[in-house]
């Protein structure tokens, strides 16, 4: 290990008529919104950083691509709504 810390990554995804929150693994409980998922997701994240953990949040968009949607070494807290794209 080089020493470096770890990064979080916290993934707002839409299967099976819902959006939900994916990390390590492990799903959310569904939610009906994308923001609702990334607003959680993003307070995930940034519990994360306080604990010295580094935390990003990607979302699936519209057309099914992954994008950055926050970051725990860039962006502020609380973010604004999801990007859309």
């Amino acid at each position: 290990m080089d020493g470096s810390p770890t990064k979080s990554r916290y993934y707002v995804v839409y299967d099976d008529g819902a959006w939900m929150i994916q990390c390590d693994g492990e799903n959310s409980e569904p939610y009906m919104y994308r923001n609702d998922a990334f607003r959680d997701a993003v307070a995930l994240a940034h519990l994360d950083g306080r604990n010295g953990r580094l935390a990003d949040v990607i979302v699936q968009s519209e057309d099914d691509l992954f994008r950055p949607g926050w970051d725990s070494t860039r962006d502020s807290y609380p973010p604004p709504l999801v990007p859309e794209h």
